[in-house]
């Protein structure tokens, strides 16, 4: 099976559903969400319910790794309560603590022979491999590490996606969380790259 590989969504649902209903191929490419789909974008609990049910009905055709933000997010709403947040949760048929187990217990990595996808990437000087609860690769900054497979990340935001020749690496997060563009990459099981595919944000998902 191939690979359907989506940058950063920040909440931004509408752009999501145009670039999987227009440009996944679902019957023979496995979707994998590279983190970062929650914050920033005004719809963060509509993606999050969007996820949890594709998720439950595509089940190892479908990976949801965990980015920092998903990490900030359950933090924050484990310490915070309320009954607010609770009705936040419940207007998207949401329960609040399901949800933020769901959310603990996504992967930080996922790999196999040509091809690693992780939010922000293995560092320059770090070990590889690395432990499947490193949080690293949720939050690193630094340069990436060559590990001999074609790395995807997401996490640092660029203008156009790129790819690093020293690093054999795609940076897919190309700003939906500011209201510019989301991208994602099809990609053979081989680790050849047929297309990257960007999306403008939706003016609906923009934080007014």
């Amino acid at each position: 099976m191939n690979y359907f590989i989506v940058g950063d969504i920040h909440g931004c649902y509408y752009t999501l559903r145009e670039m999987l209903d227009n440009h996944w191929h679902s019957a023979e490419e496995k979707l994998v969400i590279l983190g970062d789909f929650v914050n920033k974008g005004k719809h963060t609990f509509a993606v999050l319910e969007f996820l949890i049910n594709l998720k439950e009905k595509l089940g190892e055709k479908m990976v949801i790794l965990k980015g920092n933000n998903e990490y900030l997010f359950e933090e924050y709403y484990r310490d915070s309560i309320t009954l607010s947040a609770k009705q936040k949760f419940e207007n998207y048929n949401l329960d609040y603590i399901q949800t933020l187990n769901w959310m603990n217990k996504l992967p930080h990595q996922w790999q196999n022979g040509v091809v690693y996808a992780s939010h922000a990437g293995v560092a320059e000087d770090a070990d590889f491999p690395v432990e499947d609860d490193n949080v690293q690769i949720l939050f690193n900054r630094k340069p990436l590490k060559n590990i001999g497979k074609l790395q995807f990340v997401g996490h640092v935001v660029m203008d156009e996606p790129k790819f690093d020749e020293n690093s054999d690496a795609w940076y897919l997060d190309t700003g939906a969380g500011f209201g510019k563009k989301l991208t994602a990459a099809r990609v053979e099981n081989t680790g050849v790259v047929n297309e990257i595919i960007s999306v403008k944000v939706n003016e609906k998902d923009i934080a007014n």
